[in-house]
């Protein structure tokens, strides 16, 4: 079984961020309705697809292709240069290819040992960035800069900044989580580990930027029954824009999962929806940033480490349960995979599935005078 190397001596390249995810949808007007609702704007569109961006220069973050059956299609991460791409795809045998849709560019195709498409993009086109209004004023105790000015509190999609974050769900997590971390210069800011045997589940992927710091984590990669996409993250201004977003969404009669919280491992802000077609996306504000200096830390894995405070985490969350479709996965993981085994797969689900905190369901009283 092969063991989890949290950073590479000598990486193939070191990407500089996330760049966008792809989606396949038979819908592209209700995709399209879902993603505006949720803080992104149509930068561009074709007979086959609708390209979306957050406030921040970048062409676009969303791409969503018209298909047959709904689905993840790609992550795309951005080089840091020209030369860099080019060093990829000398890596992998492979050629730099033009960008032939809008924003341009040039990218290089890959897979990742799940089958996934995995674009590494260069030279996409910028706009102008949007307006957007300034982060709250915040009153706190022995200063009180916001004088005779309420907090606003007017209804209307989050603002979204950029693409954070993306997490996937893999049978075999250190062939997988290698793969990122030696193809792509990232660096595990944090690993959850088995209680007990220590064994590596899920890492926490950051860009290598030196001394500029990057995000806690812009790929996460998680052990789990099937491959899968789990979410996309997207960041939003503060705690005002995840809520009243969260608020927005809910009023246009789309999905909420879970928020709005505050993490432990990485810090964020966030809320958790569904779009249309089922699939995760999330809000998120306040996240860390690290440099390249800082080392990997571990932790026990388990559910009680998702959050300091918020509602208590819904059973959907963390989907445990077996379908048909997800047992024959299992099924033909356990006969094809090295990595993936029973005991790993039922030592994981005791893990995520105890109780988040110790007062969940309890029925409270209240005290009544002697």
């Amino acid at each position: 079984m092969s063991a989890f190397t949290p950073r590479a001596g000598a990486p193939a390249i070191k990407v500089a961020d996330v760049a966008y995810v792809r989606f396949a949808r038979r819908d592209l007007a209700r995709a399209e309705r879902y993603f505006v609702d949720f803080g992104l704007h149509v930068s561009a569109r074709t007979d086959k697809a609708i390209y979306l961006r957050g406030v921040l220069p970048q062409h676009h973050c969303v791409i969503v292709e018209h298909a047959e059956h709904d689905a993840f299609a790609a992550l795309g991460l951005r080089a840091a240069s020209a030369g860099d791409l080019r060093a990829l795809a000398a890596a992998h045998a492979t050629e730099v290819q033009a960008k032939a849709e809008p924003g341009g560019g040039e990218l290089v195709r890959l897979s990742d040992p799940a089958g996934v498409a995995v674009e590494v993009v260069h030279g996409m086109q910028e706009l102008a960035e949007l307006p957007h209004r300034e982060a709250r004023v915040l009153n706190l105790p022995g200063r009180k800069p916001r004088r005779n000015a309420p907090q606003p509190a007017a209804p209307g999609p989050a603002e979204v900044f950029r693409l954070g974050h993306l997490v996937l769900q893999r049978q075999e997590f250190a062939r997988n989580a290698n793969w990122y971390v030696r193809n792509f210069g990232l660096i595990a800011s944090d690993v959850e580990c088995l209680p007990g045997t220590k064994e590596p589940l899920i890492a926490f992927l950051r860009c290598d930027r030196g001394a500029d710091p990057a995000d806690h984590h812009s790929v996460v990669i998680a052990f789990g029954p099937e491959d899968a996409y789990d979410h996309a993250a997207f960041e939003t201004l503060d705690l005002d824009a995840v809520g009243l977003g969260a608020e927005w969404l809910q009023r246009q009669g789309w999905i909420k999962s879970w928020g709005v919280g505050r993490h432990i491992l990485g810090s964020q802000i966030f809320c958790y929806h569904y779009d249309p077609s089922g699939f995760a996306v999330e809000h998120y504000a306040d996240g860390d940033v690290f440099d390249a200096e800082v080392a990997t830390r571990y932790h026990d894995g388990g559910v009680a480490g998702l959050y300091a405070w918020g509602p208590d985490l819904p059973k959907h969350f963390i989907d445990t349960g077996m379908s048909p479709r997800r047992l024959a996965k299992v099924v033909r993981g356990l006969r094809t995979r090295e990595e993936f085994t029973l005991a790993r797969l039922a030592a994981a689900k005791r893990a995520y599935s105890a109780k988040p905190r110790p007062w969940t369901g309890r029925r409270f009283r209240k005290p009544q005078p002697a």
